[in-house]
């Protein structure tokens, strides 16, 4: 991801994302699954948990099971450098 988009995912901003061609398994599965809409819910910053940048997104699909039945939204971590903005 370029930092001129980088610099356009702003907290409370809904963006269409997909993965990069170097993005894990994990990354390109969310995006998948619960994607490609995502609402931005932070800004992108280091984290203790992985090297790099990372930013904090939930999904606006709810089809994530919670366990009683229904389902809920994704909400986590994505490493900056596996996705990227998308018009499409």
């Amino acid at each position: 991801m370029g930092l001129e988009s980088e610099a356009t995912m702003k907290v409370g901003e809904i963006v269409k994302l997909r993965h990069t061609k170097g993005a894990v398994n994990r990354t390109k599965n969310i995006i998948r699954t619960d994607g490609p809409d995502f609402t931005v819910l932070s800004e992108p910053r280091t984290v203790q948990f992985g090297p790099g940048i990372w930013i904090l997104l939930e999904s606006i699909a709810i089809s994530r099971s919670d366990g009683k039945g229904g389902k809920e939204t994704w909400f986590g971590w994505l490493p900056i450098k596996e996705i990227e903005t998308t018009d499409n």
